[in-house]
This record gives structure tokens, sequence and C-alpha cells, in this order.
């Protein structure tokens, strides 16, 4: 019997973003400010498998959801989204993961509180080992975290592509990222984590554990490293106002999954990701303004071909 297939399978907690936009200053002690926008959306992992699911791909969200108002609005949107729910565990109680964002001259501030402990729905090995027996995914995503080894023996053995970010700047990911087929940090995490002082350094160092990592710089583009060559790929350029780069990064790493998984060379993937996560700042929350596969694609076809960084 042919075993379900996803094309992804995101691992992690969603949370609700309350973005208010178009501040006029940077919130003061004791002074009531009004903000000319609002947002309310659901952001974290949420964006990357929502990114991939407007992408075209087959998409399930594995995680824990509560019985809470919050939870419910998330179990919306994922359905909204074309995202499965079939990995999520829903429990009997309030689990609230909830982040407000301050975004402000090309920043952004945040203030969250989650009650949702770090862990996997599938919380033993065996549960584990029975997911990869009855379903087949492409791809796997989640973030770095310490809960994660016990756990990426069997991932690696099923066969999946790993993409790994950084969602709680663990200390030490070294021990987890040496699983991971690609590892994707921002230029911050990458420095904090291997005390590199250029990003390109960085991603070198990085990449004698990853075989291929990629390091994304903000406006200064994304660097990757794969055999030792580093390859650079600028910032998609923006016809529109940056207003929110909340999520940006998840919308990076959804567009490039997707750019890897259909095959395209490094740099088109890359270029796939910027397309994504660039977009994404041109309104408020992270999936608002993320593209189609169809839309992607036009913007993808002008890409330059691929060559070293020099």
């Amino acid at each position: 019997m042919t075993k379900p297939y996803f094309d992804v399978l995101v691992i992690g907690t969603p949370c609700v973003d309350i973005v208010f936009g178009g501040l006029p200053h940077w919130p003061c002690l004791g002074i009531d400010m009004y903000c000319a926008d609002l947002s309310v959306g659901v952001g974290n992992t949420f964006n990357t498998a929502a990114t991939l699911s407007r992408l075209g791909l087959r998409v399930g969200l594995m995680c824990e959801l509560g019985n809470d108002f919050f939870s419910r609005y998330m179990l919306e949107r994922i359905d909204s989204a074309g995202i499965s729910r079939e990995f999520i565990t829903l429990r009997d109680r309030a689990l609230f993961s909830v982040s407000v964002s301050l975004p402000y001259e090309g920043e952004r501030g945040f203030v969250s509180y989650s009650n949702v402990a770090p862990r996997l729905p599938s919380d033993d090995t065996a549960a584990m080992q029975a997911l990869f027996e009855h379903y087949d995914f492409g791809a796997l995503f989640m973030y770095a975290h310490p809960l994660l080894l016990p756990f990426l023996a069997i991932m690696k053995a099923s066969g999946s592509t790993i993409f790994l970010d950084v969602g709680c700047n663990p200390k030490d990911v070294y021990p987890i990222i040496r699983y991971a087929d690609f590892f994707m940090p921002n230029c911050a995490e990458a420095l904090k984590i291997t005390g590199a002082e250029t990003p390109e350094d960085a991603a070198c160092v990085l990449a004698t554990y990853v075989p291929t990592v990629v390091v994304t710089v903000g406006p200064g583009g994304v660097v990757a490293c794969r055999r030792e060559q580093l390859t650079h790929c600028a910032a998609h350029p923006l016809d529109k106002e940056v207003v929110d780069t909340t999520g940006a990064g998840d919308a990076f790493d959804g567009g490039f999954i997707y750019g890897i998984l259909k095959g395209y060379s490094l740099l088109d993937a890359l270029h796939c990701g910027s397309i994504c996560g660039g977009l994404s700042t041109t309104a408020l929350t992270g999936t608002a303004a993320v593209p189609t596969a169809g839309e992607l694609e036009r913007l993808r076809s002008g890409a330059s071909e691929e060559k070293p960084f020099r």
C-alpha cells in the first residue's frame, strides 16, 4: 500500500502575531499612542508552512494547540492556508503563544508570551518511528533545538531532506545541525554561533558541519556555502515600501525550500527565497504578501547564472 505523501512536514509551535503598523514614534512610558494600522495573523512556523502551501506544495504542520480562542484562531488560519492539520495534537487546556510586533524604521520590537512547553507532539521515539512508517515526506523543516536530538537519527534515516533554522539561539547547535542537509540561520545568529566576524566566514565555519549553509543578511541579500564555495544572492528589489519585516526570514525559508525541492540550482533556490522573503515585508504579518508559484516563477525568470561569491 502506498503511504500518504507530503512535500514538507513543518515541525514547531505557531503563534498569534499582533502587529501594530505605522507607528508615529517609538512607544514612550506614560504616553498613549495610536498607530495607523493593525493586523492579526499567525506567525513562527506557520509562516514557512503557509508560504510553502501558497507555492503549491502539500504541507503538514506538526504542533500542539489548545482549546483557547488563540488556538481556535490558529486552526482557522491553518485550514484557510491549505495546510494539513493531520499532525496537530489538540489538548484540552489553554495553550497560549502570542507575540506583539512593533515594526518601526525598518526594524521591529517584540513582546511575546507562551505557556507551550518546548516539546514534540510525538514525544517518544516509538511514536516518531511510527510516523515515518506511515507517511512519506519529501522534506522536514524545523528550528534547531536540543529537544530534537532523540529524534534526528530517525528523521535522517527516513530519507527526507532536513532543513533547519534557528528558533531559540541555542548555545550549541553543532550536535543538532550535523543531521541537517541545509542550515539557514540569519546573520546575527550565524555570527553568535560561530564567533566569526562576517557572514561569509560564519557560513564557511558552519559548512564544515552541514552540506549547505545559507546565511540571510537582510537588505544585504544572502550568502550560501556549499563544498567550500561561497555563493551570493542579492536581496530581491522591491517596488513597494517595506512596512513589516516580521516573518520575512520564515518566508525566505519557504521559498528556498520550494526551490530546492523543485531541483533548482543553489542560486536559483536562493532567488526563490529572496523573492518570498522580500515580498513578505511589503505587508503586515509574514505571509500576507508572499507570492503564488506562478508569480514566483515569473520573478525568478530574470535570475542570473550561478557564480561564486567574490
